[in-house]
């Protein structure tokens, strides 16, 4: 991408984190934790959306997604998939 931009990739990181607030690798990983999120609570298999998401593989999502969520994927998705009714 930096080459594409003609920057180098140290201003390329910079100028990203200016507009974004966070360094690319770590907008990234936000990235697929919220999407990792949304196919959690709309019932997609945990292996599953570690693939999708480009993951190594299910240990690798869950490992990243406890940091950030306090929860395992697994415990987040039966959270979001056993909500009472209310309407």
């Amino acid at each position: 991408l930096a080459q594409h931009l003609q920057v180098d990739r140290f201003r390329l990181s910079r100028l990203f984190q200016a507009h974004w607030g966070l360094p690319p690798h770590a907008w990234l990983v936000q990235w697929r934790l919220s999407q990792a999120r949304r196919q959690l609570a709309q019932g997609q298999p945990v292996a599953d959306v570690a693939a999708a998401l480009g993951f190594a593989d299910q240990s690798h999502l869950g490992r990243w997604f406890k940091r950030a969520c306090q929860l395992t994927p697994s415990r987040y998705q039966h959270a979001c998939t056993n909500l009472p009714d209310l309407g």
